[in-house]
């Protein structure tokens, strides 16, 4: 080997990331979020995943957003893909769709409750697990042919523990088995210290889990946007951070940036493999922290 080969060949990889958008709501909200993804784009991140509502709402505007994602870009979309209150032959169906339009990337979950359904609707009641899910897309990639069935399976992990958990230990044995059964990544909820992160990284890995988990940041702009992130996240909003966006009139893009570049790198000091970056579909907050990190 040439010491040119070797200088390729230990040169540091880049670190990477990826964004999560949600479908728009409106047509003029639908043009906004066509500059939003080509700033985005422009990034050259890993992938962009688009969010999918509870038993399959706003699945249109979900599917016609990843395919001006795969037409317009040269980015992987990701499709969340949920179970709740819908059959598993509807499944089947959306997951054919989904291939077919060219999407083969896929985050797998349960997701929430619609509003207002009962506990005890049928329909929730036979919903398929996050698990049950990653094996009807294993099926359906194997049923297609070689060169349309590759992708990836992406699964949602709590480094603060799910709102319905057992415990730490029954949250990484169901993080196991769903690696067991074909998922290659896992991408986590919300979270406000560095860590949540890496205390649950290190157990998931003392259990066995051995695929890549990614971090989600979401640098918040707002005083409201801050508590809401906490409500998802189930714990406290930083006192300091709540305290100098209310204190700057609520709307503080700036501090939210500043948080998410430090909770970055510490995260990435700590080992993180890659960056997932909630958007909350606005690309300057998320760039201006990768611009910060020198990811780009």
């Amino acid at each position: 080997m040439s010491a040119s080969d070797l200088l390729v060949a230990s040169a540091p990889t880049k670190t990477r990331f990826s964004f999560e958008v949600f479908p728009p709501r409106s047509n003029q909200a639908a043009l906004a979020l066509g500059a939003v993804i080509q700033h985005l784009a422009a990034t050259r991140p890993e992938f962009i995943s688009v969010t999918y509502g509870a038993n399959g709402s706003h699945r249109e505007a979900t599917l016609d957003l990843l395919k001006h994602i795969r037409k317009h870009t040269d980015v992987l979309p990701m499709a969340h893909l949920t179970t709740v209150a819908t059959p598993r032959e509807q499944l089947e169906a959306v997951i054919q769709g989904l291939m077919d339009a060219g999407i083969h990337d896929f985050l797998a979950l349960r997701g929430d409750n619609p509003r207002g359904m009962d506990e005890a609707d049928p329909l929730l009641q036979d919903s398929l697990s996050s698990l049950e899910l990653i094996n009807l897309l294993s099926a359906a990639r194997a049923s297609r042919p070689a060169f349309t069935s590759v992708g990836r399976t992406a699964v949602a992990v709590y480094p603060t523990g799910h709102p319905q958990s057992r415990s730490l230990e029954a949250d990484i044995d169901w993080l196991l088995q769903k690696e067991q059964a074909g998922a290659s990544l896992a991408i986590t909820q919300l979270f406000f210290y560095a860590e949540e992160y890496l205390e649950f990284v290190a157990a998931a890995r003392a259990g066995g889990v051995k695929l890549p988990i990614l971090p989600g940041v979401m640098p918040v702009s707002t005083s409201q946007q801050l508590r809401k992130v906490a409500e998802l996240a189930g714990q406290q909003a930083p006192t300091e951070l709540e305290r100098a966006m209310d204190s700057a009139g609520g709307f503080a893009p700036e501090l939210g940036v500043e948080y998410a570049i430090k909770l970055c790198r510490e995260l990435l000091a700590g080992g993180a493999p890659s960056l997932h970056l909630y958007t909350f579909n606005k690309h300057e907050q998320v760039t201006a922290v990768l611009r910060e990190l020198e990811l780009i």
